[in-house]
């Protein structure tokens, strides 16, 4: 059985520092796989809340170091790794997360093993490959990713402004979260809206989207509305996530139970 847990569905500054939504990322359960995606603010916090075990880990992945991605890495490796002592898990990062003014802190590094993400890069952990299709237009190295696992697999579009390689990237996935910062778009501000991510599922055509990472426009605007509306206006089911959900991965002739 799989699985995805949202512990924190806030992003942009006002929303995370107020902490309006949570914002720990994301948990998969991919079969005896656990991985940790881009562990933000209160990430250990809810997922100790959540009765999650994060020594159970198997891997950290961090799309990009800003801090609402990120904040939690060093915390969150150490409790992977049983406190520093036990050599196990895997730190998956785009390496300016690793040199000048690093997000991953040398004290923890020994602890696993570190693996520095490279744009089209496939890796294994277990029976379980995650693909880094693209680089991300966004102002520091960032990377989403393709978890392909035995029922089918999982896109994950984080920060990034809009571009005409994303569809292509993500073709195929039957299931894609996407990180909707915004209603409109600000050029200074370099964050996919609500126009494009009903774009993105318009031409990818996943079995279901998940819209998450939401800053204070979406959040004015209702999440709900706007997932029902991309619904609408596409024929794919989307959903906005939120603080806690759980969504269920099963097989391909039944792909996806919310809960």
């Amino acid at each position: 059985m799989s699985e995805i847990r949202f512990l924190g569905t806030g992003g942009g500054r006002m929303v995370v520092l107020n902490q309006l939504r949570r914002s720990g990322g994301f948990w998969l359960k991919l079969g005896n796989v656990n991985i940790l995606q881009d562990p933000g603010p209160g990430c250990l916090v809810m997922v100790h809340k959540l009765r999650l075990m994060p020594d159970t880990l198997d891997a950290i992945v961090l799309s990009h170091r800003h801090i609402d991605h990120s904040n939690d890495i060093n915390v969150l490796t150490e409790a992977m790794t049983r406190g520093g002592f036990e050599h196990r898990g895997r730190l998956i990062v785009p390496a300016d997360c690793l040199v000048s003014d690093p997000v991953v802190l040398q004290y923890v590094r020994p602890f696993t093993e570190i693996t520095e993400i490279k744009e089209g890069m496939e890796i294994a952990l277990q029976d379980i490959k995650i693909e880094f299709p693209v680089r991300n237009m966004h102002p520091v190295e960032t990377y989403g990713a393709i978890y392909k696992f035995g029922s089918g697999k999982l896109g994950y579009i984080p920060d990034t402004e809009y571009f005409p390689g994303l569809t292509e990237a993500y073709k195929g996935v039957d299931f894609l979260i996407i990180n909707v910062v915004r209603m409109k778009t600000d050029r200074k501000i370099r964050h996919l809206n609500m126009n494009d991510a009903a774009e993105l599922i318009n031409t990818i055509r996943p079995k279901k989207a998940i819209l998450t990472h939401f800053g204070l426009q979406v959040l004015k605007a209702s999440p709900e509305i706007q997932a029902k509306n991309i619904s609408g206006k596409t024929g794919v089911e989307v959903i906005a996530a939120y603080d806690g959900l759980k969504l269920m991965l099963e097989g391909k002739e039944n792909l996806g139970k919310w809960v």
